[in-house]
């Protein structure tokens, strides 16, 4: 017989002799240790404080794992809302026992109130179960009585019954002017656009634009809708050809 013959016979005679002893260890010391453990009987946790449950199940030798939170109106914050296995079921000491834990009532995100009017923000927080703390006047270069800022921002989460404060525009001061867009126009339409709002062109700077007419405005500062003193000035960026 061949050198690799013995070999091909050999492998499969020890990959069956290996898998004879794990079986052989498996039954006769594994398998009793099963078969043997102790087993307890689950309590009822649930409506429970999740610490008590959590105390209750390492004495009697079970491994409790926190799941959550849930939120759940009807279930106190910290509590068990639901629990696996059931309460009286029969397992082993070492047993992994589920904690689905409550978060109390839900929490409501903070919508965005930036722009809307004080009649508009105020139906919106009460739906939510919100209230307004505070309404602060203050001016800026939004309409009279809209929400220009808001304490609690987009999209954060509030409790039930939590506040927040507005911050309200009284309106632009008088002598005061918005900026208007003067993006893609020329620079002779953009002077008269100011001149007729009592601004004027500031500052100019040229840049080299293959896809545009030259003396088309890109850019400006201050941008479109800012709000300036009358007789102020608005730098511009301008195409020019190469």
């Amino acid at each position: 017989m061949s050198l690799l013959n013995k070999k091909i016979i050999k492998y499969p005679i020890i990959a069956i002799a290996a898998f004879i002893v794990l079986f052989i260890l498996f039954d006769k010391l594994f398998m009793p240790w099963v078969v043997s453990a102790e087993e307890v009987t689950v309590p009822d946790f649930v409506s429970q404080n999740k610490v008590t449950a959590i105390e209750e199940l390492k004495k009697i030798g079970l491994e409790p794992v926190e799941q959550g939170p849930k939120y759940d109106e009807n279930v106190p914050r910290d509590h068990v809302i639901l629990q696996t296995p059931r309460p009286g079921s029969t397992v082993k000491v070492g047993r992994r026992v589920y904690l689905y834990i409550s978060g109390g009532e839900p929490l409501i995100k903070m919508p965005q109130l930036l722009g809307k009017t004080v009649r508009d923000a105020k139906i919106t927080i009460e739906r939510l179960g919100l209230a307004i703390d505070t309404l602060l006047d203050v001016r800026s270069e939004f309409p009279a009585k809209t929400v220009v800022e808001q304490s609690v921002k987009e999209g954060e989460f509030l409790a039930k019954g939590d506040s927040v404060t507005l911050m309200i525009s009284i309106g632009p001061q008088i002598g005061m002017v918005r900026v208007p867009n003067l993006i893609a126009k020329s620079l002779t339409e953009a002077e008269r656009i100011l001149r007729e709002l009592s601004l004027k062109i500031g500052k100019k700077t040229y840049l080299s634009s293959p896809n545009l007419l030259p003396n088309t405005i890109i850019d400006q500062y201050p941008s479109e809708d800012k709000l300036v003193s009358y007789g102020d000035s608005v730098d511009v960026v301008i195409t020019q050809s190469r």
